[in-house]
């Protein structure tokens, strides 16, 4: 994998960090709750990336991102939506992973216009369908950094202890930014706690959805109740279901390649 340059461009309200690689039409990747850049599959980023301009921000107050918009999840979608228009971007597929499809729902809401559709990886239609244990181990390993907390947590993702081989096929595919080191930071967190507590569904939005949306669950995920795709699936009229048999909320690191072809195929 060829090194990557993390970047920033300055937004109407503030600046985004991000890397971008490929060509063709853009995809936007929005990572999740506690996540940076460096979450990502960087066999899935690539694959995507012969079919795509894959663009991957940083959320705000992770990275080099900030911005003065709201601090609610309708903030951090306008955080997206002034990284769409700082770089000039023409209706963008919207891939957002867990609270990421959070933010690309909140984006869809009020701009589906401005984009060309959504791809949802253990997503959720708002914070009732997480299980619970994610932001205090989260914490905990921010507190405490360490084997027994970052193992804790490492089991809670993948809904499950990773081999010794797999752990290490994980370290060859993490995504090689050159000079990034970011990690989650209390002020991210107390932003995203904010966020996702004061955001709610609304059916009647998400049924007036009519972009082209793929959701792709785990049927063990242990951090979001997999029925929450199910009930994406059940309100967004023009979407496809794609259920994985395990992987836990990281099953993206397991099934790599068929992730991306579900996704190039589908908007295809």
């Amino acid at each position: 994998m060829q090194r990557l340059e993390y970047k920033t461009v300055k937004t109407a309200n503030g600046q985004t960090g991000y890397i971008m690689l490929g060509s063709g039409k853009p995809l936007l990747m929005l990572v999740g709750y506690s996540g940076n850049l460096l979450h990502w599959n960087g066999e899935l980023v690539y694959e995507l990336a012969k079919s795509y301009t894959v663009y991957l921000p940083d959320n705000r107050l992770v990275g080099l991102t900030n911005s003065d918009n709201a601090t609610t999840m309708e903030g951090m979608a306008q955080d997206t939506l002034d990284f769409i228009y700082a770089l000039n971007l023409e209706k963008p597929i919207i891939c957002g992973w867990s609270m990421g499809g959070i933010i690309a729902q909140a984006l869809a809401y009020d701009h589906a216009d401005k984009l060309g559709g959504l791809a949802f990886i253990v997503s959720q239609p708002d914070y009732s369908y997480t299980l619970g244990k994610l932001h205090q181990l989260v914490t905990d390993l921010r507190e405490n950094p360490g084997k027994e907390s970052r193992d804790r947590l490492i089991e809670l993702f993948f809904s499950g202890i990773p081999s010794i081989e797999f752990r290490k096929y994980l370290a060859k595919t993490i995504l090689p930014i050159n000079h990034y080191v970011y990690p989650f930071n209390k002020e991210a967190q107390e932003l995203q706690n904010k966020a996702v507590a004061g955001w709610g569904v609304n059916d009647a939005k998400l049924q007036a959805i009519i972009l082209p949306a793929l959701i792709t669950v785990a049927k063990n995920d242990q951090v979001t109740k997999p029925q929450a795709s199910n009930v994406l699936h059940q309100l967004l009229s023009n979407s496809k279901l794609v259920s994985y048999p395990d992987g836990g909320h990281f099953f993206l690191h397991y099934y790599p390649q068929d992730l991306a072809l579900q996704i190039i195929n589908f908007f295809a």
